[in-house]
């Protein structure tokens, strides 16, 4: 597992390559799948999720759109009314499962190829056709 230190100064320290990082450097360990946990240099603190917090952040700040207003007042307020707990396993739930996409995106034997969170398209495609030989549409479009 990689360790980066954090220092005061916002400055990250790979300590594996022994070299400063930049957040661009985690977002890329992040999607290599790499092991690695963020620490603060003074008193060896985990704040790994403090960073990636961070790094959500500033991506907002520039522009981009990560996370819908909607959800961070549900977080806010969760944890207003004390239920931090419930939000936290709601969205590890939601994690969990997004983890386990990759399993259906195998394709052994041909049938299981889907993308769960696309569920219009996972009905309407495999439900079995109507009469006319024309897909049934299970789920509408807005």
């Amino acid at each position: 597992m990689i360790k980066i230190k954090k220092y005061a100064n916002r400055r990250l320290y790979n300590t594996t390559t022994s070299t400063y990082i930049t957040q661009d450097d985690v977002v890329n360990l992040i999607s290599n799948n790499e092991e690695f946990k963020i620490i603060n240099a003074k008193n060896d603190n985990d704040i790994t999720a403090q960073t990636f917090i961070q790094i959500i952040l500033e991506k907002e700040i520039k522009g981009s759109k990560m996370l819908p207003q909607k959800l961070l007042k549900k977080i806010i307020s969760s944890h207003q009314m004390s239920r931090s707990n419930e939000i936290y396993n709601f969205l590890k739930n939601i994690t969990d499962f997004a983890d386990a996409n990759h399993m259906f995106n195998l394709e052994s034997d041909g049938e299981i190829k889907f993308n769960p969170f696309d569920f219009k398209e996972y009905f309407n495609n495999k439900i079995e056709k109507n009469k006319n030989n024309k897909k049934k549409d299970f789920i509408k479009s807005n």
